[in-house]
């Protein structure tokens, strides 16, 4: 993770010494959630819980407007897949630890300064994500491995953000938010066969407190 965190800084700050933006840091604690759907719906899987997760990463933004950026960067994100069937024999009840890198592609919105040196902001974009890693870490007992074989290489998500930034210094800002990002692609590659098993299908959607600094 530390070497894909370290090409992810050297990449950006690159990036940034060729162009007028600016570079920050951004760590989420999360609780990643699943939803969880069969092909034709009636096969009785369903999610099983989510998990507190977080993403971390370098970010870096760039002016179209004067309170207008595009913003994008490369996050390492540690996400959850929990499934459940009872309708089977034996139960399935298996949960799964994702690893991802994200490259997010955002228009970020700021309002005028409501005090000094405050301001809001919304943010609205896509997530494209890269699988890097995939873990069982819990498995029904009686079952001598997962349903779930494997997860996609990759995936997309939707991501809808709002929070507030105070500026420190000329050139520094702090900022914390909230966030919530919503897979709009499974990422479930492929699956065990089972006779009374339909295709499942499943997203991962994360909500996220978003904290950081900019330079």
């Amino acid at each position: 993770m530390k070497r894909y965190i370290l090409l992810a800084g050297l990449f950006l700050s690159t990036a940034v010494t060729h162009a007028q933006g600016r570079l920050g840091i951004q760590l989420s604690p999360s609780t990643s959630i699943n939803r969880v759907y069969t092909s034709p719906n009636n096969a009785g899987f369903s999610s099983a819980g989510a998990a507190f997760r977080c993403k971390l990463g370098p970010i870096y933004d760039h002016p179209i407007q004067d309170n207008c950026y595009v913003s994008t960067g490369l996050l390492y994100s540690f996400q959850h897949l929990a499934i459940k069937n009872e309708k089977l024999s034996p139960d399935i009840r298996e949960k799964h630890v994702l690893h991802y890198l994200q490259v997010p592609l955002l228009l970020r919105f700021y309002t005028s300064e409501l005090t000094l040196d405050t301001r809001l902001y919304a943010s609205i974009g896509i997530l494209g994500q890269i699988r890097v890693n995939a873990r069982n870490t819990e498995l029904q007992e009686g079952r001598d491995k997962s349903f779930i074989e494997e997860f996609r290489l990759w995936n997309l998500a939707g991501l809808l953000a709002v929070g507030g930034e105070y500026n420190t210094s000329l050139s520094t800002s702090i900022f914390a938010g909230i966030s919530y990002q919503c897979g709009l692609s499974s990422v479930i590659g492929k699956q065990a066969q089972h006779p009374s098993a339909s295709q499942v299908i499943g997203y991962g959607d994360m909500l996220s407190i978003d904290l950081g600094v900019r330079f």
